[in-house]
């Protein structure tokens, strides 16, 4: 019988929920475009259930143009309301917003010869940082490092990025190894 993380096996047992855990929680990207998206499900998810973004996922998919930063960015206000006009999504202004103005920022990056992806690694070396928690212990909301990019962030303008968020996505990305240490995927990301 395999061995999950508690917050996928704590309750029923949710299929978007497993095949998150399976087959992309905690994997290191190095996909510059597949780490935007990850920043906004984060973003997306503040305040809400990680199930309620994954349930949600295809259509901000499909209304963010599969996260293309250079469509992102160039949304403009009747994109905004065309999406809170959507019953699929989070409809929540600010977050739309906040992606938007986020890619734009990452465009810039990119323009300046940064990628969003690059400088996340550049923290821990290249290297996976394990925080994966042991018997009895839980998964930090917030470490060192999500403070000091949060606030690194923040300083470049932009939103949404407090250190539980970023936390939260250094383990979508795979910088931290949040598996439960007895979880069946937790050797596997070390690797």
């Amino acid at each position: 019988m395999l061995t999950r993380c508690l917050w996928v096996t704590n309750g029923l047992l949710i299929q978007e929920l497993v095949d998150y855990h399976d087959n992309e929680y905690s994997r290191p990207v190095h996909d510059e475009q597949r780490a935007f998206e990850y920043l906004c499900l984060e973003l997306f998810q503040s305040g809400l259930s990680w199930q309620t973004v994954l349930r949600k996922r295809a259509a901000l998919r499909e209304d963010f143009f599969d996260f293309d930063l250079e469509r992102v960015a160039a949304m403009r206000p009747v994109d905004v309301e065309r999406l809170m006009a959507d019953p699929r999504i989070i409809r929540n202004r600010r977050k739309i917003e906040a992606v938007i103005r986020n890619a734009q920022l990452l465009l810039d990056w990119h323009q300046s010869g940064e990628q969003l992806i690059d400088w996340l690694w550049y923290f821990t070396d290249g290297e996976v940082i394990d925080i994966g928690p042991g018997p009895g212990e839980k998964l930090p909301a917030q470490t060192t490092l999500s403070k000091v990019v949060s606030a690194e962030l923040k300083q470049a303008g932009f939103s949404f990025t407090g250190p539980v968020v970023i936390e939260s996505f250094l383990q979508a990305v795979g910088i931290h190894n949040g598996h439960n240490q007895n979880c069946d995927w937790h050797d596997l990301m070390a690797k």
